[in-house]
């Protein structure tokens, strides 16, 4: 009588002798063996940009195997596009992105169709703390005078639409600061709003300091406070002269992550390529040259300030998420 299933019995008994005692290949052997796509969910010439576009080519150098790590812009939604497009991707290591942090958790909030807490944490690539100028031939010189012309009119800010960082940042610095707002939005990015704000589109700008330093050397912007609690100059109030320490908190931080689940070898071969690409003299020249202000976070790191940005964002939701 015929007994379906016998006839393999013997071969996969000889395959399961023949390959015991072999050494197990990791899941990361061999990677990479194709190019490694780089999401950036913001438009060309930004920060975010800036940043991977500096550290992808110099950490190709890092990698076992020689492959490509190509920077894409998907700046559509707000960022919420490209954050799901990472988030959706295969765990396998060959996409990795930047991420905005605070600003995904607003996005989050308002249905992003995404969960900051399940992403792989790969590194930090640095915080930079906000500031507030104004145009460079403004009448206005001061926090006070913001203040004073907030009693007579809405003071207008330039920023981005709500889905963006700015957006939120120049609501909860303006309540910190008791100044009545009108915000001028619709800009796609850093680049447009402050701009905007250069040639007069608004009365004053939120944005991080490293960008209004620039600005400013190039008698654009004028700077009326920085949001620091140190290491500013004396006709520029930071946070602790203001009597406001809680501007401190407010930051944008660049994480580097990759889809939930990834294996462990994987994220360690990435890891360590970062680690060794921010590190590279050819990356630290760029970054003191731009101001960039490169400063590396270990996983572990990025993992406890997201939890700490969490926690942020819960306190002033109200004022970045409609009801």
């Amino acid at each position: 009588m015929h007994r379906p299933g016998l006839r393999f019995a013997i071969p996969i008994a000889v395959l399961a002798a023949a390959t015991c005692g072999m050494p197990e290949r990791g899941i990361a052997a061999g990677f990479p063996d194709r190019d490694i796509t780089f999401i950036i969910p913001n438009q060309v010439g930004g920060g975010f940009d800036a940043y991977v576009r500096a550290i992808a080519p110099v950490m190709e150098k890092y990698l076992p195997n020689k492959v490509n790590i190509v920077p894409l812009n998907v700046p559509a939604g707000g960022g919420a596009k490209g954050v799901n497009q990472l988030y959706r991707a295969r765990p396998d290591g060959y996409t990795i992105g930047i991420l905005n942090i605070p600003g995904l958790f607003i996005l989050q909030a308002r249905g992003g169709g995404y969960d900051l807490n399940k992403f792989t944490w790969l590194a930090g690539l640095g915080r930079d703390p906000y500031a507030l100028a104004v145009p460079w031939n403004s009448p206005i010189k001061s926090v006070a005078d913001l203040q004073a012309l907030s009693a007579r009119r809405p003071v207008k800010f330039t920023t981005t639409g709500p889905d963006g960082t700015a957006y939120g940042v120049t609501m909860i610095a303006t309540e910190l600061l008791g100044i009545k707002l009108q915000l001028i939005t619709g800009y796609k990015g850093s680049s447009e709003y402050v701009a905007a704000a250069v040639r007069g589109d608004g009365d004053a700008v939120i944005t991080n300091l490293p960008i209004l330093a620039r600005f400013e050397a190039g008698q654009s912007l004028h700077l009326l406070a920085s949001f620091t609690t140190d290491g500013t100059r004396p006709d520029v109030p930071n946070a602790t002269a203001l009597g406001l320490p809680q501007l401190a908190d407010i930051s944008v931080e660049r994480m580097v992550a990759a889809p939930p689940n990834l294996p462990a070898d994987i994220k360690k071969i990435l890891v360590e390529a970062l680690d060794k690409a921010v590190n590279d003299p050819a990356v630290t020249a760029l970054s003191e040259k731009s101001g960039m202000g490169l400063a590396l976070q270990s996983p572990d790191e990025v993992a406890a300030d997201v939890h700490a940005q969490a926690n942020f964002f819960d306190k002033w939701r109200k004022y970045l998420v409609p009801n």
